[in-house]
């Protein structure tokens, strides 16, 4: 990846309140677009912001929302339903497999991912 695409991010449950050994059934995807750092480009022309979120749960509907820029490097999600509704903090190094993300619930419980894949959505680059 030479120049900032449009990514989709996978990432698996590691562990969490009540699963310290993770799931495979549940996990986040984002839609991002990532720079050849792995890191998330916001400046990429024809990007629309907000890009998209979803976490799936095997025992529950899916949950759709979007990601959302904080100050600094540091993003969080919010649902689509409330667009004033609580902010789910993301952390995570660099976007790529088998480096992990952390979101923390509103409620301050923290939950691990794995990224287990990333692959670029469209087959041409976007312009910086």
């Amino acid at each position: 990846m030479c120049e900032p695409r449009l990514c989709r991010v996978t990432a698996l449950l590691a562990s969490a309140p009540g699963l310290p050994r993770g799931d495979t059934a549940c996990g986040v995807e984002l839609e991002l677009c990532l720079n050849s750092a792995s890191q998330p480009a916001p400046r990429a022309s024809g990007t629309d912001l907000p890009w998209s979120a979803r976490r799936f749960w095997k025992d529950r509907p899916d949950w759709h929302g979007y990601l959302v820029p904080m100050d600094g490097d540091r993003w969080a999600m919010r649902g689509s339903d409330d667009p004033d509704g609580p902010l789910w903090e993301l952390q995570v190094r660099l976007f790529r497999p088998g480096e992990y993300l952390m979101l923390r619930r509103p409620n301050g419980d923290e939950l691990s991912f794995r990224i287990v894949s990333v692959q670029a959505v469209q087959d041409y680059p976007y312009v910086v």
